[in-house]
């Protein structure tokens, strides 16, 4: 089976198995890899700035609130890495980020929601 997204994705030959492999380059795969890391920033972020007041008390003066301020770092983060990551033209395997992605929701939402039940 071969999986084609315009230019973002190119496939390799098969394996042994018959197994194809989809590649994700260009956006694609530069900013999958990007929100992988910005999901487990965020959930860095939420608890750094929580423990460590002067922080959270900065962020607020920023914007009017920590949250919105959190919320531009992120983006800044997402799109700052992606960005990065495509001049470099990374490439990934399409099924190990898409596990890398998942693996990094689980994480940070499980870290977050462990981080508010016990703080």
């Amino acid at each position: 089976m071969s999986i084609t997204l315009g230019r973002m994705a190119t496939t390799r030959p098969a394996d042994a198995a018959g197994q194809t492999d989809c590649v994700l380059d260009g956006a694609a795969g530069a900013f999958g890899m990007s929100a992988a890391i910005a999901i487990v920033f965020n959930t860095l972020l939420a608890w750094v700035k929580d423990a460590y007041d002067p922080l959270n008390s900065f962020m607020a003066a920023l914007t009017g609130h920590h949250w919105r301020t959190h919320g531009i770092v992120d983006v800044i983060v997402f799109v700052g890495l992606g960005l990065l990551f495509m001049q470099r033209h990374f490439q990934a395997d399409g099924m190990k980020l898409a596990k890398l992605m998942t693996a990094a929701v689980v994480a940070g939402g499980g870290g977050l929601a462990l981080w508010f039940l016990l703080v």
